[in-house]
């Protein structure tokens, strides 16, 4: 009985795409828009100068494997005096979809930092923009050579 349930369900929720399916296929894409990740990353800057040595990021110049890209990001920012990122962005510049992850901070949090794997279509910047609690912004920057893509 369970299995049937859960394949109602299924088919439920497959019948909703049907209505919005033109919309969601024109939004894939297969190959990187550098101009459109150059754009996301200066919609999330703004008119803001962002500042310089708050942000760090640290991935391998060399990535063999795009599908798993390791990564460490370490915002800067004294927790107790009140300043800290409320938001981190990571971005991929030559990826189909150039935003990988959204972080979310908070005062207490107390640090900001995060290690994990992205994935990578191809060599490029991976590029982190931090919103800080003060209405500033950071940026970081780092180049990694990727072997075999990872996305596709």
């Amino acid at each position: 009985m369970l299995a049937s349930a859960s394949g109602a369900a299924l088919l439920i929720g497959r019948a909703g795409w049907a209505d919005d399916a033109d919309n969601f296929t024109s939004q894939l894409r297969d190959i990187a828009d550098r101009p459109m990740a150059e754009k996301i990353v200066a919609d999330l800057i703004g008119d803001r100068t962002p500042r310089e040595g708050v942000v760090r990021i640290t991935a391998p110049d060399l990535a063999e494997n795009g599908a798993a890209v390791p990564f460490t990001i370490t915002v800067d920012a004294d927790f107790a005096a009140g300043e800290h990122p409320t938001t981190v962005h990571l971005v991929a510049l030559e990826n189909p979809y150039p935003e990988l992850a959204r972080y979310h901070f908070t005062q207490a949090c107390g640090e900001a930092e995060i290690s994990g794997r992205c994935r990578m279509a191809d060599t490029g910047p991976l590029v982190v923009v931090a919103n800080m609690s003060d209405g500033s912004v950071a940026t970081a920057e780092v180049f990694v050579e990727v072997t075999v893509g990872g996305c596709g």
